[in-house]
């Protein structure tokens, strides 16, 4: 096992970047917000946004946050594309760390960092419930309780603070129908007025309806960006033909809310990469063997919890077979560094980042499938460094 007090380096590939908490990310973004919008200054870690300072929050009277899952900067560069928001673009912001929704959607959601939010990707490990669970939908990853089983909430089980319970202003949450109902949507949300909708002009006219209504704050969700570029890559026909349609709805939006008074902002969780390799780890049995627990996280950011007598050589094989495709770098030092963001901490933050992290290289993924589990078939992917996974553009118009 190797020594805690040894300090562990963080060897980055070219184009890798540390996640931004300091005054240009979502977290620097939401505590502008936050602040702006009644939430005390000592409820968060991170400063505002200098962009962004919260008297300009509040000095609107209505403000709307579009949050479109998976919109990477690098999706918005064709101004014949996307015209509007391009035209409305003020800058570019870094995604948490990993570049996930779990840990970019709650950070929405809380208006805290994944340090303190405590969610660090899709399959987080549970330590009260010794099991690793896809904490969004709530489903555990084998054997063990979902949220269908438990008599505590996800918000009371991952220890959430969620942004809608603090805020002293009306909100609004606009919610897809598929998500609308579920436990950790309702746990997170349940102070918010909730706006469902079923398709893309349903998103922008429920958006539009919040507001109307006189909502301080309206929050508005769109998932289908992702899951395009999952199903046919980050630059796809059809991820692009998707985007011409969010540019001309987001128009037509800003074209009804003139004069309305309404801050609008657009951003993202994070942004995505094509990763045409797959390393199973299923392939190296010397390096599962040393495996306590399935891999958490992400396919480009994942942990890995190791037998106590087995770090040595789970670190001196992976680095001996899987170099080529991945850095392996002891999770303590992305605590340490502040990857999740600055403190304070969430008291379960440790626990769910595993002893080891695997940073897999560009165009790379990993999966570890379990019996009867069927592997992720994804184009385009996230969770990693790379600039197309972290940086997101923040679109801004006052109306």
């Amino acid at each position: 096992m190797p020594d805690p007090d040894t300090p562990h380096t963080i060897p980055l590939q070219e184009g890798w970047t540390a996640p931004d908490y300091g005054g240009n990310g979502i977290a620097n973004l939401m505590s502008s917000l936050c602040q702006g919008l009644g939430d005390p200054p000592s409820a968060h870690g991170c400063p505002p946004l200098p962009l962004l300072p919260p008297e300009q929050v509040r000095q609107s009277s209505h403000v709307l946050l579009l949050v479109v899952d998976g919109l990477g900067e690098a999706m918005v560069q064709d101004a014949a594309l996307c015209p509007t928001l391009r035209r409305h673009q003020v800058a570019t912001l870094s995604s948490v760390f990993p570049t996930t929704t779990a840990a970019g959607i709650t950070c929405y959601l809380t208006g805290h960092p994944p340090a303190r939010h405590g969610l660090t990707g899709w399959h987080v490990y549970l330590e009260a419930l010794d099991t690793v669970m896809a904490v969004l939908p709530g489903v555990p990853r084998g054997p063990g309780p979902g949220y269908a089983d438990l008599r505590l909430s996800p918000r009371e089980l991952l220890g959430l603070d969620p942004l809608f319970s603090r805020l002293p202003v009306s909100s609004a949450c606009v919610s897809p129908e598929s998500i609308a109902n579920s436990p950790f949507n309702r746990s997170v949300t349940g102070d918010a007025q909730s706006h469902v909708y079923q398709d893309l002009p349903g998103f922008f006219a429920q958006a539009l309806r919040a507001v109307r209504e006189g909502t301080r704050f309206t929050y508005a969700y769109w998932p289908e960006l992702d899951h395009l570029g999952h199903l046919h890559g980050a630059d796809s026909a059809r991820l692009r033909e998707h985007l011409g349609e969010l540019d001309t709805g987001f128009s037509h939006l800003l074209e009804a809310l003139a004069g309305s008074d309404t801050l609008v902002l657009l951003s993202a969780d994070h942004g995505m990469i094509d990763a045409p390799r797959q390393l199973n780890l299923n392939d190296h049995p010397q390096i599962m063997d040393c495996l306590r627990q399935p891999l958490c996280g992400e396919p480009r950011a994942a942990f890995a919890y190791v037998k106590p007598d087995c770090h040595g050589r789970f670190e001196q094989q992976v680095n001996q077979h899987l170099g080529h495709c991945l850095t392996l770098v002891h999770s303590r030092a992305l605590l340490d560094a502040g990857w999740f963001g600055p403190a304070p901490v969430h008291p379960r933050l440790a626990g769910r980042v595993g002893d080891f992290t695997l940073l897999m290289h560009d165009g790379w993924m990993v999966i570890d499938p379990r019996p009867g589990e069927v592997p992720p078939a994804m184009v385009a992917v996230h969770g990693g460094l790379s600039a197309a996974e972290r940086q997101v553009p923040l679109v801004m118009a006052r109306v």
